[in-house]
């Protein structure tokens, strides 16, 4: 297996799965990546996708390998987008010839259900179409431009590919994303504001386990959405409350409150040249109701299920351990209702 991106979140889970089941990894890094947090039994080569020699020779002698792509630049602020556009784009067309030249035996590659757009409240299937170029972020849209060169190349016959299109991804190894924004914060007192959105979670070991699945899957060429548990943020945030011992918040914050504090945050973002704290973005997520049909998903590949506390728990016990979180939590209430 060679996968791109493997120091990462998710990159991290799969490379571990790989090694314990018995792949030969090859694991493509950036040099600023913290690849010592790798397994042993993985072969770490440093590189990046926007340079095609270092690429080449991280493939140089591996036949016809099982390419993960998982890396992708996954930044909100459009300030970054010509560089986010380089990375998820042009890195994936770096990436394709590459693979194609090492005879690769199937690329399996991690985009967004970003790709699809922005469209609140309808339930997106495989076959949606994406509004992206209207509606969408830069990230979505550059992932649904990677997607497009991974579908040229495999209607070509150059690759066998399968796209695979991730809802809200929780668990441990996550500390810049659901855990700087939602668990951390509530931890220390510190979280402002309960988003009055709904999205959909899904754990990263159902996550890891669908790319596992479409290494042999009978399908080609076309996308795999991979959804999950269906929660409101309150529901999210009361979790999170419940299982570290802290009082929860009974409401959402009003969508009214929360179009304010994003116009306020543009405001001082224009003023400041900053990264505004609330970007189109996240206000759109935090805001809108993220739902998905991953029937195709759990008859082809078998995705699993995970409940919301089950994969909140083990972040939370991550955080832990590895000290970004140590307050053990006040006093146990009253459980969620559900989940």
């Amino acid at each position: 297996a060679f996968v791109t991106g493997a120091a990462g979140f998710l990159g991290r889970h799969l490379v571990e799965r790989l090694v314990d089941d018995g792949w030969y990894v090859t694991a493509f890094c950036r040099p600023e990546d913290r690849s010592d947090l790798l397994p042993p039994g993985a072969d770490v080569h440093l590189g990046n996708l926007l340079d095609p020699p270092s690429l080449q020779a991280a493939l140089t002698g591996l036949r016809h390998p099982v390419v993960f792509h998982l890396a992708g630049n996954t930044t909100t602020w459009s300030r970054h987008a010509q560089a986010q556009f380089r990375d998820n784009v042009d890195g994936t067309r770096e990436l394709l010839a590459a693979a194609e030249r090492a005879g690769a035996r199937r690329l399996v590659a991690t985009s967004s259900i970003s790709a699809y757009g922005y469209q609140p409240g309808v339930r997106l299937v495989e076959s949606s179409a994406s509004n992206v170029a209207v509606k969408g972020d830069n990230y979505g849209k550059s992932k649904r431009a990677a997607e497009e060169l991974i579908t040229a190349a495999d209607r070509d016959g150059r690759l066998s590919t399968v796209i695979l299109n991730p809802v809200n991804i929780i668990g441990s190894y996550d500390a810049a994303n659901w855990s700087r924004q939602l668990i951390l914060p509530l931890a220390s007192d510190r979280l402002r504001v309960v988003p009055p959105g709904a999205a959909t979670w899904i754990s990263v070991h159902d996550v890891v386990a669908a790319h596992l699945a479409a290494v042999d899957a009978p399908v080609e060429g076309g996308n795999i959405i991979l959804g999950g548990v269906e929660a409101g943020f309150l529901e999210v945030v009361q979790t999170i409350a419940w299982l570290l011992g802290r009082p929860a918040p009974t409401r959402a914050t009003p969508a009214s409150v929360m179009a304010a504090l994003f116009a306020a945050s543009q405001a001082k973002a224009a003023l400041t040249r900053t990264e505004p704290e609330l970007s189109l973005a996240k206000y759109r997520r935090a805001t809108g109701n993220l739902l998905v049909d991953d029937s195709l998903a759990r008859t082809t590949l078998g995705l699993g299920r995970t409940s919301l506390t089950t994969m909140l728990a083990e972040t939370i016990a991550w955080l832990r351990t590895v000290g970004l979180l140590t307050d053990a939590g006040r006093a146990a209430v009253r459980p969620p209702r559900r989940r």
